[in-house]
């Protein structure tokens, strides 16, 4: 009986610890355009390999009163110009809903970029369009 309440406990302590680190790994902040809260998070596409190329993970919170299509670009720039460009993604958000990162497909890549030179100065990145159309529904 003992032993089964040990391996409880450490398997909670364990999931309690999973979860909170999950959690420190939250978005920033990238703001509000066309009622669409727009957050971002910089990672490694592969966690475990220092050089694997920097992935951009957005997520997209529709504060609209109604469901909407949203079309959005992402622009990469070193040193100002133009290295990559991702071109009319488009997402579906009903109200309040939203969706983020691999999973909808928010998930922005430039082969050769690291996470490090993502913090250098010469580096840059925006939202270089948006557009918001009310529908009736996403289904």
């Amino acid at each position: 009986m003992k032993r089964l309440v040990s391996v409880t406990f450490f398997l909670a302590a364990l999931l309690a610890f999973s979860n909170t680190s999950y959690a420190q790994r939250g978005f920033d902040e990238y703001g509000t355009e066309e009622g669409i809260r727009i957050q971002y998070r910089w990672a490694r596409h592969i966690p475990v390999a220092p050089e694997s190329n920097a992935a951009l993970s957005l997520r997209l919170t529709n504060e609209h009163p109604n469901p909407v299509i949203v079309t959005i670009t992402i622009s990469f720039y070193r040193e100002g110009k133009l290295m990559f460009e991702s071109r009319d993604n488009n997402y579906c958000l009903e109200v309040g809903q939203s969706l983020r990162g691999a999973p909808a497909n928010m998930r922005f890549m430039a082969e050769g970029l690291t996470l490090d030179m993502t913090q250098e100065d010469w580096f840059s990145w925006k939202i270089s369009a948006i557009s918001v159309k009310p529908v009736e529904s996403c289904k």
